[in-house]
């Protein structure tokens, strides 16, 4: 079964073909049409469509996909594999569901923590099967372009794969507290969620997570640049 994911989140537009859970291609579109994706579907065999999305899609959009395939729009109200009775899935976004999703189908016998960079940092929580909370915080680029854009002086700093943990200029303060702080912050959730649970699960995907793979060596974490398509493509199945 040949699966197209979209997942449009603030940043990106990105799709990618699932087939038997295996990611055969996966790109990033320009702007939202129906021409874009014409393109990219092009001599493709598609059996289904996922949409996940943060941002209002276009109506004609929808209907336009609805006539390459069948289309399931990820919502609260989707089927999902994780469950939900402890925790308000409304109050969700589509974005956590899938990474959710996939994290549940990738580890469904462990408890596991899911922590995805991107445009925010989220942190999603599940025992047993239950989802039991997350947390989110400013993502990578929203702390570098706020500090930025709310003070006088600042500079707007680029990430680095080599960061201090302390600085000796305004620059390297700014590497510091931005690159540092995301890695004090993951590792102490992922040492507080030990202690409750020390053979949980910990799961790092999303965009930004290359800039701190190296750094967390040694912490036993499970590093997957495609749970989020793995959760779209069971979605989908499931729906």
């Amino acid at each position: 079964m040949m699966v197209f994911c979209l997942d449009f989140g603030n940043s990106q537009l990105k799709y990618a073909w699932v087939e038997a859970d295996r990611i055969v291609d996966f790109g990033i579109l320009n702007q939202v049409n129906f021409g874009s994706i014409i393109q990219i579907c092009q001599n493709k065999h598609i059996d289904s469509i996922i949409l996940s999305s943060v941002i209002d899609v276009p109506s004609e959009l929808i209907f336009a996909l609805k006539d390459l395939a069948p289309l399931h729009q990820l919502s609260s109200t989707s089927l999902t594999h994780v469950n939900y009775a402890q925790y308000d899935k409304l109050t969700l976004g589509v974005d956590r569901l899938a990474i959710a999703e996939g994290a549940q189908i990738s580890y469904p016998t462990s408890n596991h923590l899911s922590i995805c960079l991107g445009t925010c940092i989220t942190y999603n929580w599940i025992e047993d099967g239950y989802f039991k909370g997350g947390a989110i915080s400013p993502g990578l680029m929203m702390r570098t372009k706020s500090m930025h854009d709310y003070t006088a002086h600042l500079p707007l700093i680029s990430p680095q794969m080599d960061f201090p943990l302390l600085g000796q200029s305004t620059t390297s303060n700014l590497l510091a507290g931005t690159m540092s702080g995301i890695l004090l912050e993951v590792q102490g959730y992922i040492a507080e969620l030990r202690k409750l649970d020390p053979h949980v699960v910990i799961i790092l995907c999303g965009g930004d997570a290359p800039y701190f793979t190296s750094q967390l060596n040694g912490w036993d974490i499970q590093f997957d640049p495609d749970l989020i398509w793995k959760g779209l493509a069971g979605l989908a199945r499931l729906n």
